[in-house]
């Protein structure tokens, strides 16, 4: 049964390499044909034999064709058969870089005692089991005006990864120049830190699994100079990246059947498993709610939901269940509204993207011939789109009501704050 994911996954994804190439699609496809075969490796290597007895025909099913929902319309939106980007928000971004960056700066200043303890510390698994059992450690306390500087900042770093969709988007359409380049990378690396201070390993790996979202997006748009910058670039960063993370699986698995190798493994495996074993035993105490959906409006109107974390232990207790840890997007939706969870976000993902893209093509004339263009606010809504089933392939991205609030905050604004001096910035495909 447990194999059934990773073949279908492992077809589609060379077939969508086949026709599309590498894009946004073939990217998302990827994803889940590499954890639907690190699902069968728990098996193979026998690191959780009671994880993959939940593994059941239904449920297999609905996750590869609930899944495939999410890639169809990325294939259907073909940003590259395009052939102009109208773009009239350079002012806006570059306000965005700034005060992301100002974000990055604060924030390092702020906590870099707390950064650097923790980091030298010597025992992450012993801090991470201090936070389950409720005893995290506490970040430095600053007096009250100071806080009221942070406060904003805390909430700005969570989102930081739309830095990277911009740092990429500049240096593939715009000549900007090398230090606005620069601040809007090291931006971005805001939430790597937040996932530092908090001993946590999914924040990095969701800042790598966005990385490689944005860069396929551009991909088919960058000359080979732009290639080489890219990933040097980014290779530097994953490297320091995963060398946290790989430092943080060390000692909390070393000692575990399969060592470091076997806690990568289940970390990026199980989400499979435990979307099966929900589907068939998660009774859904609080039957079918929006709490996931629409996070923040349940945080801060209704005022009945903590978090992702805080409700999944508070289901775990209602439903007498170990949930686990993660268990995609569509599972996550399960825990706020049971099995119709997953049709949930399908629809409405769907749906989103019927709305904003039915009409994506605008025709201007350049030089009296007729272009077919993308708007840039678009594109800046796929990408945000496109979060969800990336980071799904773990757990829900916008279940952090900060991150979808600010989701909300900047494609409002890109469009409040548009400018008159519009630019049509040439697309094509590189040889």
């Amino acid at each position: 049964m447990n194999y059934i994911p990773a073949i279908y996954f492992s077809l589609l994804t060379l077939y969508l390499l086949k026709i599309r190439g590498i894009d946004a699609s073939t990217y998302i496809s990827f994803i889940y044909m590499a954890t639907s075969v690190l699902a069968v490796g728990i098996d193979v290597m026998d690191l959780n034999p009671n994880l993959v007895t939940f593994a059941s025909l239904l449920p297999t099913i609905l996750y590869c064709l609930l899944l495939t929902l999410f890639i169809v319309p990325v294939v259907l939106v073909d940003f590259n058969s395009y052939e102009g980007l109208m773009f009239s928000s350079k002012k806006f971004v570059r306000v965005l870089i700034y005060i992301y960056f100002f974000s990055f700066v604060s924030y390092m200043l702020a906590y870099y005692g707390d950064l650097k303890f923790i980091l030298s510390y010597g025992d992450f698994a012993e801090l991470k089991n201090l936070a389950y059992e409720g005893d995290a450690y506490q970040l430095t306390t600053y007096p009250t005006v100071i806080e009221l500087i942070l406060y904003p900042v805390r909430i700005i770093v969570n989102s930081s990864v739309i830095m990277i969709f911009v740092f990429l988007y500049n240096i593939t359409f715009l000549k900007e120049k090398w230090w606005i380049n620069a601040m809007a990378l090291l931006s971005s690396t805001s939430v790597i830190v937040v996932g530092m201070l908090q001993v946590d390993r999914s924040t990095t790996f969701f800042w790598v699994l966005l990385l490689g979202l944005a860069v396929a997006t551009f991909w088919n748009q960058m000359s080979v100079k732009i290639k080489s910058t890219a990933i040097g670039f980014s290779a530097t960063l994953i490297l320091a990246a995963a060398s946290y993370a790989l430092s943080v699986t060390k000692d909390r698995f070393e000692e575990r059947d399969g060592g470091s190798e076997g806690g990568i493994v289940m970390y990026l495996g199980q989400p499979y498993y435990h979307f099966c074993e929900i589907w068939d035993y998660y009774p859904a105490p609080d039957g079918i709610t929006t709490k996931s959906l629409f996070t923040s409006f349940h945080k801060f109107i209704l005022k009945d939901f903590e978090g992702g974390t805080d409700y999944q232990v508070e289901m775990g207790l209602k439903s007498n269940m170990d949930l686990g840890v993660f268990y995609t997007h569509l599972g996550s939706f399960m825990l706020s509204a049971g099995n119709f969870g997953p049709f949930m976000i399908s629809i409405a993902y769907i749906l989103v993207f019927y709305l904003v893209f039915k009409e994506s093509e605008v025709v201007q004339i350049v030089q009296g011939k007729k272009i077919r263009c993308f708007p840039f606010e678009k594109l800046m809504i796929l990408y945000h789109l496109l979060c969800i089933p990336v980071v799904g392939c773990i757990t829900y991205y916008y279940e952090n009501y900060y991150v979808e609030i600010l989701a909300y905050v900047v494609i409002a604004a890109l469009y409040f704050f548009k400018e008159d001096d519009m630019q049509i910035l040439n697309m094509r495909k590189w040889a």
